[in-house]
Order: C-alpha cells, then structure tokens, then sequence
C-alpha cells in the first residue's frame, strides 16, 4: 500500500529519526526537497521513509554521509550501487583493522607501564605524579601519535556532516 500526505512527525516516527534531522538530510541534499501543500505541510511519501531507513543502516554500518549521498545518487539514477558500496565498505573494514592494530599496540605499552606501577613504585603526594613522570616517554610519544591521528581521520571524515549528535539520535 502507498502511503501518500505524510507529514513529517508521522515519516519521523516510521522512521527512528526525528523531524529535525529529516530536515538536515533535506538541506544537505540526502533527501530530495518536498514542496509544501497548499496548506503549508510538506507531503512526503513512502520512499522518503524507505531512504531514511536506509541512510539510517548506512549510518549504522559506518558510512558517511557523502558516501550515502553518492549511493542514493546511484540509486536514483537507476545505477546499481552494491560494487561501490562493497568498494567502500573493503576500505573501512581495512581502517577498522588499522584502528585495532594502534589499540592493540597502545594497550601493550600501557598494560607495560601499569605493570611497572602496580605496586613497584610508590606514588608521591606532592609535585607532579611520579608514575606518569616515569613511563617509557618514547612509547607513550608514539602509541599517543598514532592514536591521534587515526582519531583525527575519523573525526574529520564525520564532522563535516554529523552536528552535534542530532543526526543520528534516535526518536524516543
């Protein structure tokens, strides 16, 4: 059944997403602009639900928001998108396992370093802490540079596009 003259708080309900992200994803161009009616409400339709929910799989699957604009944009031209999802999706998995790699090494020279402090050193009151002051500076310098910039990457890949937490929060 085609549902048709949805309003917006009935779309972001069916959806899982609130009316203001809805709203974000038209003004980003994720969703195509829906004129409003003669009574002031925009009519949108079941594919605009249909889309949402996928943006909001995609979100979930990691992808961004550039990367969604450009499957949908494949979509609507009647392109198949799945080899350039798969293309896409091959590269963060092999940025996950680059991530998990820094985090393996980070956790190494950390689980070093309380080792070292458990019990064999004894923390001072005064001034800066000794444990910290103590740790292996050529390894902390390091694991600390290579988590940063990974973090940076991921954080600059979404900031562009995801404000605030909104997008992807949940409609309670």
């Amino acid at each position: 059944m085609k549902m048709a003259g949805l309003r917006i708080g009935d779309v972001a309900a069916r959806a899982g997403l609130s009316a203001p992200t809805i709203r974000y994803y038209e003004s980003v161009g994720l969703l195509a602009a829906v004129p409003r009616s003669a009574a002031g409400y925009r009519p949108y339709t079941d594919t605009t639900v249909e889309e949402l929910r996928f943006i909001k799989k995609a979100q979930a699957l990691g992808f961004s928001l550039d990367e969604i604009g450009e499957i949908l944009k494949l979509s609507r031209a009647g392109e198949t998108p799945c080899s350039h999802v798969l293309d896409l999706a091959k590269h963060h998995l092999a940025a996950v396992d680059e991530r998990i790699r820094q985090l393996m090494r980070f956790r190494a020279i950390l689980a070093t370093e309380v080792q070292k402090w458990d019990g064999v050193k004894q923390p001072t009151c005064g001034g800066l802490c000794q444990i910290i002051v103590g740790a292996d500076e050529d390894a902390t310098a390091q694991a600390h540079v290579e988590l940063h910039m990974q973090s940076r990457k991921l954080k600059d890949g979404k900031k562009k596009h995801e404000a605030a937490g909104r997008i992807n929060t949940p409609r309670k």
